[in-house]
């Protein structure tokens, strides 16, 4: 969870409020919340994790199609792998940029449809609707006038932690070789401005 925050390489200023869309069980929410001043953390379904223990961080159930929010509420935007699940996705890529600040960023990591781990298991087993890269750079473009698109690769392997430094040079290596890039696990964007904004 670390590292896909990490390898967006944004620098927080700490003194931001920040939506988490598509949180589920909330742990990346309280991660988010180590960086900024405030995070509103929503989902359409609530976890019972979910818990309002920590100062500035709020759960609450809310659909990313319709974000319940007044425009430029928050100065930050971070969605991971939400967007997918999503009947519209480009509606909800809409809302992010209606929320944000007008000089906001939207944080957005989505995984890669196409990666060899994911998808025997998610794309054909779970039938997730994972998008291309094309897809996946497509919908960001269509919101905000200006994103930073890469890739990256990250994989939770439980029975690897104690290997987790070793497993990160790998991802590292693998993230250098020009073969490997329209595989990596998981496209990302780092977005700000209006569609059509200078």
């Amino acid at each position: 969870m670390l590292r896909c925050i990490d390898k967006l390489e944004y620098a927080f200023r700490g003194d931001e409020r920040l939506l988490d869309v598509g949180c589920g069980d909330g742990r990346v929410a309280r991660l988010l919340r180590e960086r900024v001043a405030e995070v509103v953390a929503v989902d359409v379904v609530p976890s019972q994790a979910w818990s309002d223990d920590t100062l500035g961080l709020t759960f609450l159930v809310a659909d990313g199609e319709g974000l319940p929010f007044d425009d430029a509420s928050f100065d930050l935007v971070h969605s991971k792998d939400s967007l997918h699940h999503m009947e519209r996705p480009g509606v909800a890529v809409q809302e992010y940029r209606r929320v944000l600040e007008p000089d906001g960023t939207a944080l957005i990591v989505e995984a890669n449809r196409y990666n060899p781990a994911f998808y025997p298991h998610m794309t054909l087993a779970l039938r997730h609707q994972h998008f291309t890269r094309r897809r996946f750079r497509d919908l960001v473009r269509s919101a905000f006038g200006a994103a930073r698109l890469g890739a990256f690769e990250a994989h939770f392997v439980p029975w690897l932690e104690g290997l987790l430094p070793l497993q990160n040079v790998v991802e590292e290596t693998l993230e250098r070789l020009p073969p490997v890039r329209p595989l990596l696990s998981y496209n990302f964007a780092v977005a700000r401005g209006r569609r059509g904004s200078r």
